[in-house]
């Protein structure tokens, strides 16, 4: 089942490991992202920085329901870098309803939507599509956190 599906430009840290694994009884971790598959330096670090106990997949965001219909029994999290491949997942996975957007880095062009969380135009519309989807999209950096409700309209 999936239980979270986080926006982290970070994908796998401190936050992840520590809160939301917790908070949602995570067992699977999937790293949903078209280039850090190939990536062989990433894909070690990231599988270095994985809890104990949890099983972690680093996939190409067309191959995430393949890792899921493996052991559908799984509470997953699935990990995607920022709104473009958080659009291009629910391409693949409909059914997700809800999006964490835990941060994306500050970039030229980017503006402020809540803390940690800085869009450019591009990904703006990505949100946007998102939102046009029916998917719910709130800005918390970790669970004990109050979630912020962002306007990505402006």
């Amino acid at each position: 089942m999936i239980k979270l599906v986080r926006i982290d430009h970070r994908l796998l840290h401190g936050q992840v490991i520590f809160s939301w694994t917790k908070q949602y009884s995570i067992d699977h971790i999937i790293v949903a992202d078209n280039k850090v598959p190939n990536d062989q330096m990433t894909v070690m670090a990231l599988s270095l920085a994985k809890p104990s106990g949890v099983a972690l997949d680093i996939v190409k965001i067309g191959d995430v329901t393949k890792v899921i219909e493996k052991a559908p029994n799984d509470n997953y999290m699935i990990l995607v870098k920022g709104p473009k491949e958080a659009l291009d997942l629910t391409e693949v996975l409909p059914e997700i309803d809800r999006i964490n957007v835990g941060g994306v880095a500050k970039k030229a062009n980017s503006k402020a939507y809540g803390k940690a969380v800085y869009l450019t135009e591009e990904e703006v519309e990505s949100m946007r599509e998102l939102l046009s989807k029916g998917v719910e999209c709130f800005v918390q950096q970790v669970p004990s956190n109050s979630v912020e409700r962002v306007d990505f309209s402006k």
